[in-house]
């Protein structure tokens, strides 16, 4: 076994502009010095950490190695996860001074000491089993399941592979489910859809990161992520220090990304109210249980979550289920009520959605809490109320209840003192008019039990009705998906056979054309001609038509392929016969570029 010590330089603060410093020292089971270094940085402390790998970090103030809190657990999750952290100078709840420790422990120390002693020190006392050990890492691990790059825009090749990564994801991630069922481990999962299927996956497993090893693998792969890590708190605890209170109290949960948790007391006082987001169902039932011992787990929606079902089930506490889910009216109306009696505003609506499940489990019980009342004020015996309201809530019968107090109580006063014959004649006349009072209940609660059996029947029938009508909604859901996909990909289809008809249309005008390019220069209609044999007046250049300096339109040519054409031999005398003209009238402002357009009009009329 190696011990690490750890003690700041002196003169140097985690809070100063400048690094700090530290000694360290490493000592082996014997308590002998293996290594021991001075002026560590932070960096080099971790770095050493990793390479000599101490089973005990040991240390005289856990808050000398950062800044804060949240620092401090930054830096413990760089560290590896089997490390047992122990602050030497804790011992039963107290503070010490490490040389008081020491001293304690049969360990003399010569001289004064210095930041290599200290660290030396503390090592030791960590090997002695003294100190308390930091409590940084919780008891459960975090496996993230994700892509491993991003998905961007792409055309149908693209989409397929997006929907091999989205399957890819799924099936991974049934099958981290299907070994954590098998292996009994306790866990709660989150899955972040779109349209286009599973994105990330996230399982909450309620267990330390050891005991994944070998059932769960880490993966970084191109296509894949598979990430495991433990899940630290938000601060820093010492094992010895959790405390709870046992007041008994019901409490509403409206579970979800936000966590709204509401708790009051057996009288319907506020406990505590508040909304949290991003926590799992550990940190839920620390806060119930540092504000009380929970006798009912309230939700306002039916069915139960699963998340409320597992508290409730971690907690052994009863489940207060509302015939159905509760309307906003309602909602609104119960934390109004509350609102004003309590002088407390409540805008969060997920304080209040846990606010109203846990007053309208209240009020269900409400009646109960009067006969208790009224039951408790005739017999005048000192009987503890929230006992008696518990045990109501639990499942037993006012009658049950009352009469197991009321034994304790009679048992109690019998051991204390003798009761009078006086006083023991008022007992028997009041417990005889109780027990009368008690077989009327008994009666009634017969009847009761057989019109609940008729409505648990009922609801059984209702609820296998709508597990079917819920799957026949899922198919036919399904089928719309299928057919939206199926239209999707027909509209595109469509779409494509347009074009191409357009490309199809366009490809048999030209042809039409060449054809009869072809005919005529068969027949001797049109000629092909070099650029260099076209006359000195009409020039191509860069496919633009010059005629006697003027630009025409293109189309007075049938074809221009490289350095040849193909036109009309006509058009050659034409051409010629209007140069003579522009020639004889050189001094008068013709327009050639007209003249040359209804040439063209007039000749393609006449053909």
């Amino acid at each position: 076994m190696r011990v690490l010590g750890v003690d700041i330089e002196a003169g140097k603060s985690p809070n100063s502009s400048q690094p700090p410093s530290y000694a360290v020292v490493i000592i082996n089971e014997k308590g002998e010095i293996e290594e021991k270094y001075e002026n560590v940085s932070i960096g080099k402390l971790i770095r050493i950490i990793w390479e000599k790998r101490p089973e005990v970090i040991a240390t005289d103030n856990v808050y000398e190695l950062a800044s804060n809190e949240k620092q401090l657990i930054k830096l413990l999750s760089l560290l590896p996860d089997n490390l047992q952290i122990i602050q030497t100078t804790y011992i039963n709840g107290q503070f010490k001074d490490i040389r008081e420790v020491a001293r304690e422990n049969g360990i003399d120390i010569q001289g004064k000491t210095n930041p290599l002693k200290t660290a030396y020190l503390a090592a030791l006392l960590a090997l002695k089993g003294l100190g308390t050990p930091i409590k940084a890492i919780e008891n459960k691990t975090k496996i993230i399941i994700s892509r491993g790059r991003a998905l961007g825009p792409g055309g149908m090749s693209s989409n397929r592979y997006k929907r091999h990564i989205r399957g890819l994801v799924l099936r991974v991630m049934k099958e981290i489910k299907e070994k954590l069922d098998k292996n009994g481990f306790d866990y709660d999962y989150t899955i972040k859809r779109t349209k286009a299927g599973v994105e990330k996956a996230v399982f909450i497993v309620y267990a330390p990161r050891q005991s994944l090893n070998g059932i769960i693998k880490k993966m970084k792969g191109h296509d894949l992520v598979v990430d495991i890590k433990p899940i630290f708190k938000s601060k820093i605890e010492f094992v010895d220090k959790e405390k709870f209170s046992r007041k008994p109290i019901i409490v509403g949960i409206d579970p979800g990304i936000e966590v709204g948790i509401s708790i009051i007391d057996l009288y319907a006082n506020p406990v505590y109210l508040n909304s949290k987001r991003n926590i799992d169902r550990e940190e839920i039932i620390n806060i119930i249980r540092q504000n009380g011992k929970p006798v009912l787990i309230a939700t306002d929606v039916n069915p139960v979550p699963d998340t409320v079902r597992k508290i409730a089930a971690q907690l052994r506490c009863k489940i207060y289920e509302p015939e159905r889910p509760l309307y906003i009216d309602e909602k609104m109306e119960l934390v109004s009520k509350f609102s004003e009696m309590h002088k407390i505003k409540i805008d969060d609506p997920h304080i209040r959605d846990s606010l109203s499940a846990a007053l309208k489990a209240y009020y269900d019980f409400s009646h109960k809490l009067r006969q208790i009342e009224g039951f408790l004020g005739r017999l005048d015996l000192d009987i503890e109320e929230d006992k008696i309201i518990e045990c109501v809530i639990n499942g037993n019968t006012i009658n049950e209840c009352i009469e197991k107090e009321i034994e304790k109580e009679v048992t109690v006063t019998t051991r204390i003192e003798q009761p009078k014959t006086i006083e023991n004649k008022q007992i028997s006349n009041s417990a005889q008019s109780i027990n009368n009072e008690l077989l009327e209940y008994k009666k009634e609660n017969e009847r009761l039990k057989r019109y609940i059996k008729q409505l648990l029947q009922y609801k059984e029938y209702l609820e296998h009705r709508i597990d079917e009508i819920k799957a026949s909604i899922n198919i036919e859901v399904e089928k719309d998906r299928r057919v939206y996909e199926l239209h999707t990909i027909i509209s595109t289809y469509l779409k494509q056979i347009a074009s191409l008809k357009d490309q199809i249309e366009n490809k048999d005008k030209e042809i039409s054309k060449l054809k009869e390019i072809i005919r005529g220069l068969i027949y001797g209609d049109k000629t092909a001609l070099h650029k260099s044999q076209l006359p000195p007046y009409f020039k191509i250049e860069k496919n633009r038509i010059i005629f006697a300096d003027q630009e025409i339109s293109s189309e007075i040519l049938d074809l221009i392929i490289d350095d040849y054409v193909i036109l009309e031999k006509t058009l050659l005398r034409d051409l010629e016969l209007l140069n003579k003209e522009r020639l004889m009238n050189i001094d008068t402002n013709i327009d050639l570029k007209r003249i040359i357009d209804e040439y063209r009009k007039q000749r393609f009329r006449t053909a």
